[in-house]
């Protein structure tokens, strides 16, 4: 079935279309000048300046994963709509196949951490010389071949070539359909859309053990992927809002993503804040419990030199207030109150990210933070430079979709 819209109500404003070199050029200046803040001033009181390098590679990685995660969450998400045949999503799914297609540019932002292990640097990974290694569990892990770089860039292209992959095809499928209409399009993506999932959990779990776990090599959490995916996916919620609040507020989408689409995506958003702080409890809890040094040490280092603070500070500002904030029916369907909770979810899942990461790089310096916060303001510049080459001159609702009228017409329930 196809509606009859205007096509200047489902396509980018005017004044989107051009931004993209000038927010990738933002982005990237942006990027840079905090890392060179940080240089000079993390390394103000060090004589070689290795302290100060290394906090720069920690910073790009954790601003890295802050983008990537929200990516890997609109690819899951596209996924489980089909394999859940779900109606309600049909209107805002392309926005989530928009940010679901980037993640070939973000591969090119993993390159230099690939050329920092072939440099032979082990600011980032201590296990990338092995000479430096004094842990036998990381010399174990090293001598099995699992922690070396050309295994590390093996995986990583295998990850990104996966994610791509299926990406580029449930994309290519949704604008074959904007073309033909043909229902087809649907059912083979729902044929496909359960062992995909299964590629995902996977990739997306020794992703996480590959760039985040092995920075503490000798550390391990089985459920440290699903820590990242609960997270992603809460920032992904929270990026979608104000997607489709930005465009909304510009004149496009009206009628077509509803207060209803809206509801949705804040219970989606306030869910998988619960989700996030039950794996993260868990986890802590599991450690707590078993009081073993060898598995305590990645928790001790997150409550020393002022890293504390922060770690603290995640249960009331990624849990409890926003919980509490996003309980309500009435938020989730009044616009500027789920904008306002969705910003806040962004920032907290920069502070996660940080938290999982800048630890490693050493004591709490708030000074050189300042630089890392510019490059996490930069990349997310990068990021959205990229959704809008993906979204430049193509309709932002799949209007041939056979399950858009159900997505019109859907309606949560009063109770």
């Amino acid at each position: 079935m196809s509606l009859q819209y205007d096509k200047e109500t489902i396509v980018l404003p005017s004044q989107w279309k051009n931004k993209s070199p000038i927010l990738f050029a933002a982005g990237l200046a942006l990027l840079v000048t905090g890392a060179v803040f940080a240089l000079f001033t993390q390394g103000a009181d060090k004589s070689d300046g290795v302290a100060a390098f290394k906090f720069v590679t920690h910073s790009y990685l954790a601003n890295f994963m802050y983008v990537m995660t929200i990516a890997l969450g609109a690819l899951f998400f596209i996924l489980v709509q089909f394999v859940a045949r779900a109606g309600w999503s049909t209107s805002i799914r392309r926005i989530a196949e928009l940010i679901m297609s980037t993640i070939p540019f973000l591969a090119v932002l993993f390159v230099p951490i690939i050329v920092l292990l072939y440099a032979s640097s082990d600011s980032l990974y201590e296990w990338n010389v092995r000479e430096n290694v004094h842990s036998s569990v990381i010399k174990s892990k090293i001598d099995v071949g699992y922690l070396t770089k050309n295994y590390f860039t093996l995986r990583a292209f295998l990850y990104f070539g996966l994610w791509a992959m299926m990406g580029a095809w449930f994309y290519s499928q949704s604008r074959k359909q904007d073309e033909s209409g043909d229902i087809e399009h649907s059912l083979v993506r729902q044929k496909w859309s359960g062992p995909c999932i299964m590629i995902f959990a996977l990739s997306a779990s020794f992703a996480a053990f590959d760039w985040v776990m092995s920075i503490d090599a000798d550390w391990y959490s089985t459920i440290f992927g699903v820590y990242l995916f609960a997270a992603g996916m809460m920032a992904f919620f929270a990026t979608m809002i104000l997607i489709n609040a930005a465009l909304q507020k510009a004149g496009k989408l009206q009628n077509l993503v509803t207060v209803e689409h809206f509801h949705d995506m804040g219970k989606f958003m306030f869910g998988f804040i619960m989700f996030w702080s039950y794996i993260a409890f868990s986890q802590l809890l599991l450690y707590w419990y078993g009081n073993i040094p060898e598995e305590t040490y990645w928790f001790a280092v997150r409550l020393k030199d002022g890293w504390q603070y922060l770690s603290y500070g995640l249960i009331p500002l990624h849990f409890a207030i926003p919980f509490l904030g996003t309980m309500s029916r009435h938020v989730r369907r009044h616009r500027s109150g789920l904008v306002f909770w969705a910003v806040w979810v962004l920032v907290v899942h920069w502070l996660d990210m940080t938290f999982l990461i800048m630890p490693n790089a050493g004591p709490f310096n708030l000074i050189p933070l300042a630089g890392h916060l510019l490059g996490g303001l930069g990349m997310l510049l990068i990021f959205f430079a990229f959704f809008l080459v993906r979204a430049s001159n193509v309709p932002l609702v799949p209007m041939r979709d056979p399950r858009l009228p159900e997505s019109l017409t859907y309606a949560n329930p009063l109770l």
